[in-house]
């Protein structure tokens, strides 16, 4: 979902205009990103929580010149989920394989196809079996 559906879909739940909600939500990541840069995390209890972590300085190597050089320290933002977020998407999972096995339960599994056998490399020509020998 990429956010005009995710504007779609808040206004249709909402019957809010679809202008005001992208409002709130551009508002929305306005603030969590101003936050962030004055290294201020952000907590939606229940969802998660917006915060910055500071990467190490580093070695590491040009991959054009495959000389050996220093990556610089860094800053990065990072979210780390909540647990009620975690278990509402670990339940679906839960639910769909659930539903998949309960219906392929009542109906008869289709019949497992079998691989061709290898056929051998067409490199070397076969050889001919010899002719039998008359015996005299």
């Amino acid at each position: 979902m990429n956010k005009t559906e995710l504007i779609d879909k808040i206004a249709e739940q909402t019957q809010l205009e679809k202008n005001k909600i992208a409002l709130v939500i551009n508002s929305f990541l306005d603030t969590v990103t101003e936050s962030l840069s004055s290294h201020e995390p952000v907590t939606l209890i229940g969802f998660g929580t917006f915060k910055v972590r500071r990467r190490q300085a580093r070695k590491g190597v040009n991959p054009q010149t495959r000389k050996e050089m220093t990556i610089p320290a860094t800053d990065v933002p990072v979210i780390s989920f909540g647990e009620s977020l975690k278990e509402s998407v670990a339940k679906k999972k839960k639910l769909k394989a659930f539903i998949t096995s309960a219906v392929s339960k009542g109906k008869k599994a289709a019949p497992v196809k079998k691989a061709a056998p290898a056929k051998k490399a067409a490199s070397a020509p076969a050889k001919k079996a010899a002719p039998a020998k008359k015996k005299k």
